[in-house]
């Protein structure tokens, strides 16, 4: 397990796995791919850049090539570069055979729709299990499952044989990518299967009536037999043997279509290949007069030849009409994309999966990230260091302690001295304030004429005491008319005082008139009496200064008392 785990970190520090998502895609998913053709009688190459739908001429590769190690080095040299002047960062090599076509029949005993899905499976792992011929060597070929989809069909499907030839070649693109760090990314197809996939984009197929797909190429000639539901009901090959037809040609295509109890069906030709036979057109219209006979001419993208339509079938998703819907079964689970050379078990499982790669990355992450933290620590230790070791107190003789004390010991004195001083000298009663509070007690023309105004301000009588309370008193006579009579009545009462008190604290900033700050109490008492001088007279023969001209006379007594505990108290004793 860390054998393992140190071959992973290994990986991940020195090639682009963790970065690259090429690495763990399908070549056919690539924005740049090239795709190699064998037919036999050539071998065609073309660059597909997917994101510009472009088509190009790829390198020169033949059969002496591929078994050159020298020369395909240098193939190879020259497609990494292509792929790396077109800016892309990884390279899909897409291998479509067309140079060999076999299918093996299934055993009967496995005749069950439901299981196709475990059969593709065990096809790639464990092929001889499921083939009906048992002397089959499982080593020398590759086998992929096909179904036949076709209601009542007495077979569930076939297998597609392909032998290993180009094995060696696809290793030698993956082994070259390796090397150069750049994603190179194998995809093996069979080109008979492409092209039956892609019959619903360019056949028009009669309603109701069966037919039959020949796919012409250079080395075979592949027969694909349909029902009138357009349901796959069997595909088998001819091979040629040398030459450029396949023998008894019309015996196997009148057998087949008499066993699958097809009645003149519609015969289309596709010629896959420079060097096909076009005789085979004649001879079927002499033969199959009652057939309709076609030969279908698929229009391909600039850059590829009509004969090799296989390579825009896999790269352009074409939509495919109703009629023609059962013919794409073959695109359902992507069963004509099969990869018949995918790279061997034992050198996918050298590799970390892409996950693990992520989490790789995330613990690589993860411990920088921690480093990191742990060396911003160090700093703001080292940093808090040194600023405790400029301080001031740093740098602290204990032998000072004793005359630090001391100045201590003087400033709280001083300390006290100001506060009693200020306790003393705090402003409880000053002259202005209290004229202030006199000339604001009595509104201009009020009706009253004050005679007689006294105040004083003495401390209460308490020995022994720290703090003493103080008594403010002020004490007005003087005389009324009717109209005063209300504002009398309004100052004796404690919310009526209290309100002018709280007004002449707001004026004046003097806060002994505010009766709610410390604990203090305010009483106010006003008497009035007629006045026995008073003469009784018109109101416009009147003087504000004639004290017979007022029908009344009154003493208002304002008492104002600073408890001990109030701010303003007193310090009694002496510093």
């Amino acid at each position: 397990m860390l054998q393992q785990f140190s071959q992973a970190c290994s990986i991940l520090r020195h090639t682009t796995r963790a970065s690259n998502a090429a690495w763990y895609q399908n070549a056919l998913e690539l924005p740049f791919q090239i795709h190699i053709r064998p037919d036999g009688a050539q071998i065609s190459t073309f660059y597909f850049h997917a994101k510009k739908a472009h088509w190009s001429k790829g390198p020169l590769l033949t059969q002496e090539i591929l078994e050159d190690p020298s020369k395909l080095v240098l193939v190879l040299a020259e497609m990494l570069q292509q792929a790396r002047s077109n800016k892309a960062t990884s390279l899909g090599v897409v291998l479509h055979i067309a140079d060999e076509f076999a299918t093996t029949e299934l055993k009967p005993e496995l005749n069950n729709p439901a299981s196709l899905s475990d059969l593709r499976s065990t096809a790639i792992s464990d092929p001889a299990s499921i083939l009906e011929d048992s002397s089959i060597i499982a080593d020398q070929a590759s086998w992929r499952v096909i179904p036949y989809p076709a209601a009542g069909s007495e077979v569930i499907g076939t297998t597609v044989t392909v032998t290993r030839q180009y094995a060696a070649f696809l290793a030698t693109c993956r082994q070259t990518g390796e090397a150069a760090n750049f994603p190179i990314i194998t995809h093996a197809l069979s080109a008979p299967l492409v092209a039956v996939m892609g019959l619903a984009q360019t056949l028009e197929i009669t309603p109701g009536k069966s037919f039959v797909a020949i796919l012409q190429y250079p080395w075979f000639t592949a027969l694909a037999f349909f029902n009138e539901h357009a349901d796959l009901r069997l595909i088998r090959t001819l091979q040629h043997r040398g030459s450029r037809k396949p023998t008894q040609f019309r015996n196997a295509l009148t057998t087949t279509n008499a066993s699958l109890e097809f009645v003149d069906p519609d015969l289309f030709l596709l010629p896959l290949g420079q060097e096909i036979d076009s005789s085979l057109e004649g001879n079927l219209r002499s033969t199959f007069s009652n057939c309709r006979i076609e030969v279908l001419h698929s229009p391909q993208p600039d850059g590829i030849p009509d004969w090799c339509p296989e390579l825009a079938i896999t790269t352009r998703p074409a939509a495919v009409p109703s009629t023609n819907q059962n013919i794409t079964v073959l695109c359902e689970d992507q069963w004509a994309l099969q990869d018949f050379l995918p790279t061997p078990k034992e050198i996918v499982e050298i590799y970390p999966s892409r996950s693990d790669m992520r989490l790789l990355r995330m613990l690589r992450l993860a411990r920088v990230a921690l480093i990191g933290i742990a060396l911003l620590c160090l700093a703001y230790f080292t940093f808090g260091m040194i600023e405790l070791i400029r301080r001031p107190g740093w740098t602290f003789d204990p032998s000072q302690a004793d005359t630090i004390k001391g100045y201590l010991t003087k400033l709280t004195g001083e300390r006290k001295k100001v506060d009693h001083w200020n306790n003393l000298l705090d402003d409880r009663s000053k002259a202005w304030v209290a004229m202030e509070a006199l000339a604001r007690l009595f509104p201009e023309n009020g009706g009253m004429l004050v005679k007689n105004y006294t105040h004083s301000a003495k401390p209460d009588s308490a020995p022994g005491q720290a703090r003493v309370g103080f008594v403010k008193e002020w004490k007005i006579t003087g005389y009324a008319r009717d109209e005063a009579i209300e504002t009398l009545n309004t100052l004796n009462t404690r919310e009526g005082i209290a309100a002018h008190f709280s007004e002449i604290a707001r004026l004046t900033g003097n806060n002994t008139f505010s009766p709610n700050v410390g604990n203090r109490n305010l009483n106010v008492n006003v008497r009035t009496q007629e006045n026995n001088t008073f003469k009784p007279l018109p109101p416009e023969e009147t003087n504000t200064a004639d004290e017979t001209t007022y029908p009344f006379t009154f003493e208002l007594t304002i008492t104002q008392r600073f408890e001990a505990t109030d701010p303003m108290a007193i310090n009694v004793p002496k510093i």
